[in-house]
């Protein structure tokens, strides 16, 4: 290559750094642009997660390594939790004049569970009311 080719070794090297300064950096924004737009942990395996807006709230259950199974998907407005179940509300499709609420029973899932399994719902607001009252479900504490 001619534009490192010089008489003088400080030039050459110069040319280098200039070069790892180059890589270093484009490297870095490519490991930038890998976050999500809300990772938050709610109990134990289970995480609020958007990857790229907060319209796409979802629920999932961890894998570890960033790696993530859907449990309800978006988009995700509250959830609640206690040592059995996880309560969520959801605008499907982003509407907010729609609302539909689920639970997770905690004790059937796990990483290679069908969410058909432990998932229950879509609720209407009465349906999951008497859910609630019938299985102790904890409340939406956390709204987002």
């Amino acid at each position: 290559m001619i534009w490192l080719e010089s008489s003088e070794p400080t030039y050459t090297i110069r040319c280098r750094n200039r070069l790892r300064l180059v890589i270093a950096g484009l490297f870095a924004s490519v490991l930038a642009g890998c976050g999500f737009a809300h990772d938050e942990r709610i109990d134990g395996p289970y995480r609020l997660l958007a990857v790229d807006t907060d319209e796409e709230m979802s629920v999932c259950y961890d894998l570890a390594g960033h790696n993530c199974i859907g449990r309800v998907s978006e988009t995700v407005f509250a959830v609640g939790w206690n040592p059995d179940y996880i309560v969520v509300a959801r605008h499907p499709k982003s509407d907010k004049a729609k609302s539909e609420y689920f639970y997770i029973v905690r004790g059937l899932d796990g990483p290679n569970v069908d969410p058909t399994i432990c998932v229950h719902g879509p609720f209407q607001a009465a349906e999951f009311e008497g859910e609630r009252r019938r299985l102790f479900l904890p409340s939406l504490a956390k709204q987002l």
